[in-house]
């Protein structure tokens, strides 16, 4: 018995999985009013999102960033190579890259074109922008967070008069205005037909970033060193400006890094110039005056002769001595780099190693600057470059002491020479001796101030000739068509949207609807015979819903001939010979009375004498459907209280349909259908009618029909079209495994014909369209359906 149970589990089992592509399709087009109504729903919303939506532009430019790299002469390019080989070309358009990103050059974008401060108005459904178009301009001053926070409403009455938001004052232009949003002073602006807009007050960083979420900057080409800069906004003009603004600061910025080296320079040169001057005035007055005091015109070509070779020897001690200060001055600025010293001119050192060394020091420290005004402290590359500063700074200390250490040496011999050159001094005469050392200073001071000089306009030519390393490839071009929104793909979207919404609506529903929908179902899960089919009552009869109703069965309705089939097939119960049949269900409301009564009705129409017995002693409701009284009835018989003769009425249907009503509510149903004079009954009852049909409680919720089926040919099972649930039929399938009752077979009742329902099952599975009756509600309410759907009715 077992083994047969797990067999038949199993085979349940494997039924239930299977997949139906037939059914699985037709739940789509059983709702298929729902397709159509989405789909004109989300084109709607389509519509009025493009109405609404301002259109957004995509406004490009390229520049060229030139490479700092090039143009460094022999041997010098080499080392500065093989020193820098980390920050080639390529390194440092990445780096501009993200300079022209830097938040500080966008506030400054911002400031500059007053972007924080936008006006907008009303066209139509859609809200355009009126930049460089505004009736009315405002200088803000102070503005407050409520500003920030609220526009600001703006009424122009006339061309010299507006006025507030919704207050009545009348305010004059060319005013300083104090209210909740600030302090401002509001002017004439463009000629405009708008009299009402509104005025936005933006914060600069919040701005700032929400701007360069619209601007990309990329290299199209890795191998070049050029960059295109797209901006998208919702205003053509406004992007131009944008773009040109943020080229214009960019370069500005460059240029200010650029020319920070040779002003440093020039400062430098003009302090020693100031200080060889007054020394230079000084010796040429003590040559002046000592020979005015001592008579000289002349020298001996001897003294010439060492006056010669001593000044050439203090040119180059000079030369040392100048070289030295300088290694003095750049060691000076590595110790306190960032701390404001001022940078040494690089192009006058001779050692090609610290000038590489150099250059490659401030070019790290333009990176590291701009690195922390854009990015935080804890950036790797700011890292990198601070570790690479680190170690450039300490190889340009050890060179200076290198270099200062042969400087030394080289003063040393050329002070040696010196001593040598003045002694022999001391063979010419006195006043010979001491002209040459006055004229010696002299020479010194000379050559030193004609140095400086020549610096000095060297480095202002380079102050004054100085470009920037980008240059404009195209000019801001906008396209001609909107980026976004693209009405073909807001269009399809709104068609996809509109079919997937019901779609998912439809499987959701049928995942959460739990209840029968389809034939098959029961015919898997119970394997019984469906003895018949009954449709859905769609029309009132007699003022009673149709689920409710005793139909006319001379009409030639669609339930109505459902109920001659039904009639017909119960020739096909048992062996042909049953006639007391008993009528349950799973619960409560899946139709027992109304299958019941209009069977009976049919039953009696054909010329057999029916009496339907109402044995839900429990909960009755056969007398309010038939209308008659229930005073006496069945429960009286069961308990020896009359005869049946005494309590069976006629309906009043059909002259050979009678009732036996439930009578009195008993407090013990269940004993009183097991005392034994039930079978007794239904004994004497056959043999007075053709067919005895029961209506009994439903045998999910109690144990009274278990007792009736003892005494019944055969037991029909209601289940009830979107309303049985699942687990029910599992029990109808347990209670013909087990043959707990006779003759079981199953009444689909109140089953929807809509589209998409079967393929035409049994006598009304097809089209009863043209019925009179079922052409009243045959088309309903888009609204109306969609509600049943969700009620689950």
């Amino acid at each position: 018995m077992n083994h047969h149970a797990t067999s038949a589990d199993q085979e349940l089992l494997d039924d239930e999985q299977d997949f139906n592509l037939n059914e699985y399709i037709a739940r789509y087009f059983r709702y298929w009013y729902l397709f159509p109504v989405f789909l004109v729903l989300a084109f709607t919303v389509a519509f009025f999102y493009l109405q609404i939506t301002q259109p957004v532009y995509s406004t490009k430019t390229t520049i060229l960033i030139k490479d700092e790299k090039k143009g460094l002469g022999g041997s010098q390019g080499d080392i500065l190579t093989e020193l820098s080989s980390q920050f080639g070309g390529n390194k440092l358009v990445e780096n501009e890259l993200e300079v022209i990103k830097s938040q500080t050059l966008m506030e400054q974008v911002i400031k500059e074109l007053t972007l924080d401060v936008s006006y907008t108005a009303k066209e139509g459904l859609r809200t355009v922008n009126l930049y460089k178009t505004s009736p009315v301009i405002i200088k803000a001053e102070v503005i407050t967070p409520f500003g920030f926070q609220e526009p600001m409403t703006i009424h122009i009455e006339d061309s010299t008069h507006f006025r507030f938001n919704d207050e009545d004052k009348i305010f004059t232009f060319n005013q300083r205005f104090n209210n909740a949003w600030g302090a401002f002073v509001i002017t004439k602006g463009a000629q405009s037909d708008v009299q009402d807009l509104k005025v936005h007050f933006t914060d600069v960083e919040n701005l700032a970033e929400n701007m360069l979420k619209r601007l990309s900057v990329e290299q199209p080409n890795i191998k070049s060193t050029v960059l295109e800069l797209t901006y998208e906004d919702s205003n053509v003009q406004r992007s131009k400006d944008v773009l040109n603004k943020l080229l214009d600061v960019y370069v500005q910025s460059s240029l200010s890094d650029k020319n920070s080296e040779a002003s440093n320079t020039l400062k430098f040169i003009e302090n020693r110039l100031g200080l060889i001057t007054g020394e230079l005035g000084d010796v040429e007055r003590d040559v002046e005056s000592y020979k005015t005091n001592q008579g000289i015109t002349d020298i001996s070509a001897e003294s010439q002769l060492f006056l010669e070779n001593i000044k050439e020897n203090d040119t180059k001690l000079n030369e040392v001595n100048t070289k030295i200060s300088i290694l003095e001055s750049v060691d000076n600025y590595i110790q306190n780099a960032g701390e404001g010293a001022v940078a040494p001119a690089t192009y006058m050192i001779d050692d090609p190693v610290l000038v590489s060394l150099l250059t490659k020091f401030n070019e790290l420290e333009l990176q590291r600057e701009r690195y922390a005004r854009t990015t935080s402290p804890n950036n790797p590359l700011l890292e990198t470059i601070n570790t690479q500063l680190a170690g450039t700074r300490q190889s340009i200390r050890e060179n200076v002491q290198n270099l200062k250490r042969g400087m030394a040496v080289t003063k040393k011999n050329l002070e040696n020479i010196n001593t040598r050159f003045s002694a022999g001094l001391r063979s010419i005469p006195k006043k010979e001796r001491e002209f040459v050392g006055i004229k010696r200073q002299q020479s010194i001071k000379e050559e030193l101030y004609l140095y400086l000089l020549k610096k000095r306009e060297e480095t202002a030519l380079a102050y004054a000739s100085t470009v920037t390393d980008s240059r404009l490839i195209d000019a801001p071009i906008a396209t001609f068509n909107p980026i976004k929104p693209k009405k073909a793909v807001v269009w399809l979207g709104a068609g996809v949207i509109g079919i997937i919404i019901p779609v998912l609506l439809i499987n959701l529903l049928f995942m959460l609807n739990n209840t029968v929908q389809r034939r098959e179902e029961i015919e898997k899960v119970t394997h019984s015979s469906i003895l018949g089919e009954i449709g859905q009552m769609k029309v009132q009869v007699n003022g009673l819903p149709g689920e409710e109703s005793i139909i006319k069965m001379t009409s030639r309705s669609a339930v109505a001939e459902q109920f001659r089939a039904l009639r017909t097939n119960l020739q096909y119960l048992g062996d042909g010979s049953c006639r007391v049949l008993m009528f349950t269900s799973s619960i409560g409301g899946e139709g027992k009375s109304f299958v019941s009564i209009n069977l009976a009705a049919s039953l009696a129409y054909s010329d057999k004498r029916v009496l339907l017995i109402g044995l839900d002693l429990r909960k009755p409701t056969l007398h309010d459907r038939l209308m008659v009284p229930n005073k006496f009835g069945a429960s009286n018989c069961l308990i020896g209280q009359g005869h049946y003769e005494d309590f069976i009425q006629n309906t009043g249907v059909h002259p050979k349909f009678d009732v036996l009503t439930s009578g009195p509510i008993p407090p013990n149903p269940s004993e009183l259908l097991s005392n034994g004079r039930l079978p007794v009954l239904l004994a004497e009852l056959r043999e007075k009618y053709d067919y005895i049909l029961i209506d009994s409680p439903p045998y999910g919720l109690v144990t009274d029909s278990a007792l009736i089926a003892e005494h019944v040919d055969a037991t029909l099972y209601i289940v009830r079209f979107n309303y049985t649930i699942h687990d029910h039929l599992k029990r109808i399938g347990e209670l013909q495994r087990m043959r707990r009752f006779t003759n079981l077979s199953v009444i689909f009742n109140g089953v929807n014909y809509g589209v998409g329902y079967g393929y035409g099952y049994g006598y009304g599975g097809y089209g009863y369209g043209y019925y009179a009756e079922e052409s009243e509600g045959a088309v309903k309410a888009v609204g109306s359906r969609f509600k049943k759907l969700v009620g689950k009715s």
